[in-house]
């Protein structure tokens, strides 16, 4: 079932087609001008637009004209008289998926209809996935981790809004899109604004959008990334950033959901579930007045801060591994072994740029690697001689060479106990059944 909007000045057709569209189970508004029906277009963002192409104020092909000017994408049907073909292909030259002839049988604009909001899914899905950029599975081996990836998991059945916390690079940005992917908004759009990298004038022009001639240069109105993310996700990345002048008008935005475009005057409600996050301590920066202590408590509902990598050593390994699998795929080159020494190395680091410094490191190494195995004299310097780091002071090969073994044994020792059944043994050594796979490949069994 879908939302659908049906714009026409004759009462006796609105009603009749309102009437039938909700008793088939979808949601219906209705607009008899040009001016109502971009009015509700905007507010609520329907799936689908009826619109007939004569109206009071002016003609639909007005309509999809400021559509188009606005970005909107929605998908239009449009009713057209009968003798006014030629209007109904210019319409579908503008952006109109489709055209009904009037007078129009029921079972035509049905039909009409459902192939109409199967596109719609389908666009609206493309969309999300082109903005959300959702990955594979997390990696998720240390408790600790997998904790995290619990909590996103149970706050994603609601629209609360989430607090991130935690150092630059731990993985905020992969917990919200998880926290968006198994929401009942996944199939929305997940927008993400990096509030540190942009001025107060520049952050409200990109989060609420403005009108024409709002400013100089604003040439054309245009959408912001609140209003974009109608019916999805808002990520907000490094929130403790924003000036403290601009606070308040995010403040209002959570509490009534709404906002006005930069230059405009007409408030615009949204439905947008905000997820935000930060490296700083935002209860400090309340306490020296430089965050709004109301602010904190709206963002502040649930949530979660994230170790940084150093804590979970047990992620680096499997990290590696996905890094080394992306890396070589983009270079189209074959996947290195890494030596038991150079993982000894990585796992010793204290990585003070957690997972963004790995993953940066395995690029470099991927890049400048020769040969069909990564040894420890492939990895920066930095590694190589950390203090504690395997190879730092004396010989590690002997403890690595064991835990090498070891851990070999209990796989090989899983397996067997499971006949060979691979799901199985992931459940008995507690890992994911992807992430055996990796190892299974690793070890050579």
């Amino acid at each position: 079932m879908g939302q659908l909007l049906i714009v026409d000045d004759d009462e006796h057709i609105l009603q009749a087609v309102a009437e039938r569209f909700t008793a088939l189970g979808h949601e219906v508004s209705t607009a008899t001008s040009g001016r109502e029906a971009l009015s509700k277009i905007r507010r609520d963002r329907p799936d689908l637009v009826l619109l007939d192409l004569q109206l009071p104020d002016g003609d639909g092909l007005s309509v999809l004209a400021e559509l188009r000017q606005d970005g909107l994408e929605v998908t239009v049907v449009v009713l057209t008289a009968y003798g006014t073909v030629e209007r109904a292909v210019q319409a579908m030259k503008s952006g109109a998926y489709d055209f009904i002839q009037k007078p129009f049988e029921t079972a035509l604009v049905e039909e009409t209809v459902k192939r109409a909001l199967e596109r719609s899914a389908l666009q609206r899905e493309c969309s999300a996935l082109r903005m959300a950029r959702v990955e594979c599975e997390p990696v998720a081996e240390d408790p600790r981790t997998r904790e995290a990836f619990a909590f996103a998991a149970r706050a994603a059945r609601s629209a609360a809004t989430v607090l991130l916390l935690g150092e630059s690079g731990t993985g905020k940005e992969v917990v919200a899109r998880e926290l968006h992917r198994l929401s009942p908004r996944a199939r929305g759009p997940l927008v993400a604004v990096n509030c540190a990298a942009l001025t107060e004038t520049l952050l409200e022009s990109e989060l609420f959008g403005h009108e024409k001639g709002a400013f100089t240069g604003a040439a054309a109105r245009r959408i912001g990334r609140i209003e974009a993310a109608h019916r999805g996700t808002l990520f907000l990345d490094e929130v403790g950033d924003i000036p403290p002048s601009f606070q308040v008008k995010l403040l209002r935005v959570l509490q009534e959901r709404a906002f006005e475009r930069v230059g405009g005057n007409a408030p615009i409600t949204v439905d947008t579930r905000v997820v935000a996050a930060t490296n700083r301590d935002l209860k400090a920066l309340v306490g020296e007045g430089k965050f709004r202590e109301d602010l904190f408590y709206r963002l502040n509902v649930l949530s979660l801060r994230l170790p940084p990598l150093r804590e979970r050593r047990a992620d680096i390994r499997p990290l590696v591994v996905r890094f080394l699998e992306d890396s070589c795929r983009e270079a189209h080159r074959a996947v290195p072994r890494v030596s038991e020494e150079a993982f000894g190395l990585l796992e010793a680091h204290a990585w003070p740029g957690n997972v963004r410094e790995l993953k940066n490191v395995v690029e470099r190494t991927v890049c400048l690697l020769d040969g069909e195995e990564i040894a420890a004299h492939d990895l920066p310097e930095e590694l190589r001689g950390a203090p504690g780091a395997a190879g730092a002071s004396e010989p590690a090969d002997g403890f690595h060479v064991k835990v090498h073994e070891y851990r070999r044994g209990l796989l090989r020792e899983a397996l067997e106990r499971a006949g060979g059944n691979q799901t199985k043994a992931a459940e008995a050594l507690g890992l994911q059944r992807t992430y055996l796979a990796r190892l299974i490949r690793q070890f050579g069994l």
